[in-house]
């Protein structure tokens, strides 16, 4: 009996080393931080990015996401290169994903997730679509941002006989739009819990009204096209051919600037639609975080790059061609 409590014990202590080892592994990475853009394209398509900024204090060799049902078209990027080796299992409630690395990775890196689902979308009836969905924090996040984009034609209905929570869970920090759709924003600080959000959309009814307008708009945008954009090509290609005598404005431009302002311009020539993350920059370049904001705002200035506030990050993107 004795020795039946003991084997008992010990595989307790077994489990309970197992449990503080996976706390541990769990630990040691964080989220810098974490922005989820769900955007519906359809009633039944969804295309949604997911942008971590990870840093990990040891060294790893494997990354874990738990994504919605469903998944296709998934591509998934790590400092803007795409990894192949990865396993998608689809099980209840969710899509699995695991990515092993030949190579073990520490410190802070970019990770880039894209797919396309038909969730979590429920047809209420002909005119109003529901959105529900919810993130569960895999590891300490310090900054959240959920960015949910309406489908075209669709608006957030009003009833006099309900409360605005009713149509938007949990109150969205920002509304706003593009011009063409209607853009809901969320953002938390230090996410330790489970975030859901649930959104409920209608399409707006008079639907002809609004195709007969933009194709008006799409009419007098082709002519203004005829009557105006062509002058401004022809002077274009004269400019152009007058260029090609001469040095290009990237080669004179780059003929006054300093060795740490080519570095940056470099780095942004070669990255994909010629734009990176300023935390990516500074990952690129190793310049401190002051030296790199005081070149980016020089090259501001002097409008070679262009600098996108996107939450507590920026945006850079080359602007010379």
């Amino acid at each position: 009996m004795t020795q039946h409590f003991k084997k008992i014990f010990l595989i307790g202590i077994f489990i309970f080393l197992l449990i503080l080892n996976s706390i541990f592994l769990s630990a040691s990475v964080v989220y810098d931080s974490y922005q989820e853009t769900a955007e519906i394209i359809s009633k039944d398509e969804i295309h949604e990015v997911i942008e971590i900024f990870i840093n990990a204090d040891k060294f790893e060799n494997s990354i874990n996401l738990f994504l919605v049902p469903g998944v296709e078209n998934l591509q998934i990027y790590m400092d803007n290169k795409k990894l192949e080796n990865c396993e998608i299992k689809e099980k209840i409630g969710g899509t699995e994903v695991l990515c092993n690395f030949e190579k073990s990775f520490i410190g802070k890196h970019f990770l880039k997730i894209e797919f396309d689902s038909g969730y979590p979308l429920i047809k209420l009836n002909q005119e109003r679509l529901m959105f529900r969905s919810g993130y569960e924090p895999v590891a300490e996040t310090e900054e959240f941002i959920f960015v949910l984009k309406l489908p075209l034609g669709y608006i957030i209905p009003e009833d006099s006989d309900k409360d605005k929570s009713f149509f938007i869970s949990p109150e969205a920090d920002k509304i706003y739009s593009d011009g063409q759709r209607i853009i809901l924003k969320w953002e938390e600080k230090e996410l330790n819990e489970k975030f859901e959000v649930s959104v409920i959309s209608e399409q707006i009814a008079n639907l002809f009204n609004l195709n007969f307008i933009l194709i008006i708009a799409l009419i007098v945008g082709i002519l203004f096209y005829v009557l105006y954009i062509k002058k401004i090509k022809k002077k274009k290609q004269v400019t152009a051919i007058k260029r090609k005598k001469g040095k290009s404005k990237t080669e004179i431009l780059e003929g006054h600037l300093m060795e740490s302002e080519k570095k940056i311009i470099d780095e942004l020539k070669n990255a994909d639609k010629k734009e990176l993350w300023q935390k990516q920059l500074q990952l690129k370049t190793d310049f401190s975080k002051a030296k790199l904001s005081r070149i980016i705002r020089n090259l501001e200035a002097r409008n070679i790059i262009q600098k996108i506030p996107f939450g507590n990050t920026n945006k850079i993107k080359l602007k010379i061609k």
